[in-house]
């Protein structure tokens, strides 16, 4: 029988397309499998023939698209190599060199417009928590598109903000102007990116109920940051920076008191930086997540 029984290639892609479908389907819409060329024009595209003939011929995992149906990003789950993008770059855990230059050509495409196109695997599917069922891939969409909406937001601040930013100084001005950033990040954050919006509710909790104090929070990175000793410390400014270019992993360590004892949780996350997506927000958010519910649980609090 040559008929399919799914339209998804497997197991994995099916519970990921559930997931996604019951996070954002108020807000967006999602779909599975569109062909590329719903997304690019491949005639206008600079490609040889094979490239134009593997094109017609290949789906978009996942794209999400508002409720007019633009397309907004897409994601691609790599299942079989396990790998990831940061920002053009796809890096492959399993080799396998026909799949690389396929997914090499379609972020390529995806950089030359500017559109956000992730490739993910396991580890940005995963459930961040048993009883919470958000995972690595939902901050990567909240983060893109509060990154998409902040030119409008930011607009509608200082525009409401008109009168008094012409009352001020130019100094004075400046400082509000980027006090307005600041707000309107953080609004858009906890607007769209549902980790955050989580993190922030337990939080919320734990503040009323005087449980949580002392919040700290530290940087991590495989491989290690080195230090640097001083603003004056030329050497080891360009060790990090080289560091840096190479790092693999991000991570975050939160710390807080609780009345039952110290809560300390880390979080890591792939180094997909390179797209609006920001792997350093998103891990300190999974790791301010983690710590909260901690305390929570640790505390006798239902979350």
């Amino acid at each position: 029988m040559s008929l399919r029984k799914c339209v998804l290639d497997g197991y994995h892609e099916r519970e990921l397309f559930g997931h996604l479908n019951s996070i954002w389907k108020d807000n967006f819409n999602i779909y599975p499998q569109l062909p590329f060329t719903k997304i690019f024009d491949i005639e206008t595209l600079n490609i040889n023939h094979k490239e134009r003939d593997f094109l017609l011929k290949t789906n978009i995992d996942y794209t999400v698209c508002d409720k007019e149906d633009k397309p907004l990003l897409c994601i691609e789950f790599d299942g079989l190599s396990h790998g990831y993008n940061r920002g053009g770059e796809y890096i492959q855990i399993v080799k396998d060199q026909l799949r690389k230059k396929k997914l090499e050509l379609k972020l390529k495409i995806a950089m030359e417009h500017r559109f956000p196109f992730y490739i993910i695997s396991y580890d940005e599917k995963t459930y961040l928590l048993e009883k919470i069922h958000l995972a690595v891939v939902d901050g990567i969409i909240g983060e893109t598109i509060a990154k998409m909406k902040f030119r409008d937001k930011i607009n509608e601040y200082l525009e409401d903000s008109k009168d008094t930013l012409n009352s001020m100084s130019e100094y004075e001005r400046y400082e509000y102007i980027q006090d307005l950033v600041t707000l309107a990040e953080i609004e858009l954050e906890l607007t769209w990116n549902p980790i955050s919006k989580k993190a922030a509710e337990i939080e919320g909790v734990l503040i009323n109920k005087g449980i949580i104090s002392g919040l700290s929070s530290k940087h991590l990175s495989i491989p290690e940051l080195p230090e640097i000793k001083n603003i004056f410390d030329i050497e080891g400014i360009k060790q990090r920076q080289k560091v840096w270019k190479d790092i693999k992993w991000h991570g975050c360590e939160v710390s807080c008191e609780t009345p039952k004892g110290k809560v300390t949780e880390q979080a890591w996350v792939r180094n997909f930086e390179g797209m609006l997506a920001s792997p350093l927000i998103i891990v300190q958010n999974i790791a301010e997540l983690l710590a909260f519910y901690k305390a929570a649980t640790l505390n006798g609090i239902e979350i």
